[in-house]
């Protein structure tokens, strides 16, 4: 039984939400502690915590998400939303942090075959590797796409292997794609960034994110799991509550969530690294909304499988020649690489903007293009 890996959310928290209004998301989901689980099959989205930190003995973190979290979850006002979410409660740490990533593969793996979305809330980003490993027995490619204001290929000046190393350098690797949202120059050498172009992985700029927030949809609208770490986040937007004065905002963070819950593809949201500080708390109870209003509004759509629902333009930029697709839907938009004599096997469309499209209307192959047809030309 599922629950076994769980404690319920504790009696001071339900009855803080006894005292909300009936239109508040305490009262319109399922609950670990007050309702029963009806199974797999009538579930469309699980929530837990985690609160085991043993991976990074660096920094002491502790995160018990009944402490605020939940409250402040469990406050906002539910969306108008048909879907059902549980809120399995709180992970159960085992006796070693393996035994505790062991219980989290396998309530991933039982999520994803019974295609139930997964948010987990706490614990190290190293647990990304633990989400992934559990993604491998259900896909043959996986596309991970980090939140971070850094790379995390390199840990400890080079001593111990990093959780993307690992990732990477894994005998049964099924890793697709990688990419990073909000890295920051100056806090990522000069060999991670190489190395991110040499393995033709995709990089989005803090600078370019805040140029145009838009730019981080594509990534994630390919994305299978999204990792979130709240190093992110600009130290200002959450009471100094570490030592980063650049970052996201918190408006781009909760809409980066919103994107992730979006993807059809996504199959985990985590957010890795906080611990109890109120206004975390806060944040991470709306970036959670973000997500599930995200998923809320998930459309699935593929241009090779529904043409008429799509606009296509053809364009020829120095003898390269391009297929975009506009979604009459979305508003999305597609590319698709035509020269077979330089293409592989696997070619796919990639997912990109409307400016990826002016640009090349304008004799310009934007970077995520050339990024992506790196990995496809012979």
């Amino acid at each position: 039984m599922i629950l076994e890996y769980f404690n319920p959310v504790e009696k001071n928290v339900l009855d803080f939400t006894n005292r909300l209004s009936s239109t508040n998301f305490g009262n319109k989901i399922g609950i670990n502690g007050r309702d029963g689980f009806d199974g797999f099959e009538k579930t469309d989205i699980v929530v837990f915590s985690i609160n085991d930190y043993r991976d990074d003995q660096s920094v002491k973190k502790s995160f018990n998400a009944d402490k605020d979290f939940r409250k402040k979850l469990y406050g906002l006002h539910y969306g108008n939303w048909k879907f059902k979410l549980y809120d399995l409660g709180n992970l159960i740490s085992g006796d070693r942090v393996s035994d505790t990533k062991f219980a989290i593969e396998k309530i991933i793996e039982h999520c994803n075959n019974n295609e139930v979305f997964v948010i987990t809330v706490g614990g190290t980003q190293v647990m990304t590797s633990t989400c992934y490993n559990s993604l491998k027995r259900y896909l043959n490619k996986i596309n991970l796409v980090t939140i971070n204001n850094r790379f995390d290929f390199i840990k400890n000046n080079n001593v111990e292997e990093s959780y993307l190393s690992k990732i990477i350098m894994d005998e049964d690797n099924k890793l697709n794609q990688y990419s990073n949202i909000g890295f920051q120059k100056h806090l990522t050498s000069t060999d991670e960034i190489e190395l991110i172009d040499k393995m033709k992985f995709e990089a989005l700029s803090l600078g370019k994110v805040k140029s145009n927030l838009i730019e981080a949809e594509p990534i994630l609208r390919d994305a299978n799991m999204v990792s979130f770490n709240i190093m992110s986040i600009k130290s200002g937007d959450i009471n100094n509550a570490h030592q980063y004065p650049n970052g996201l905002t918190s408006h781009e963070f909760c809409s980066l969530a919103m994107y992730s819950g979006l993807s059809s593809n996504t199959k985990v949201v985590s957010f890795f690294e906080n611990w109890d500080f109120k206004i975390i708390n806060s944040l991470l109870a709306e970036s959670v909304w973000y997500t599930v209003d995200g998923f809320n509004s998930r459309f699935d759509e593929n241009p090779h499988d529904s043409s008429e629902d799509f606009i296509t333009y053809f364009i020829d930029v120095d003898n390269y020649k391009f297929k975009f697709f506009k979604s009459l839907i979305t508003g999305r938009w597609w590319v698709e690489f035509l020269n077979d004599e330089l293409i592989n096997v696997e070619k796919d469309i990639i997912s990109c903007i409307s400016n990826d499209y002016y640009n090349c209307k304008n004799n310009i192959i934007s970077e995520r293009i050339i990024t992506r047809l790196k990995n496809k030309i012979t």
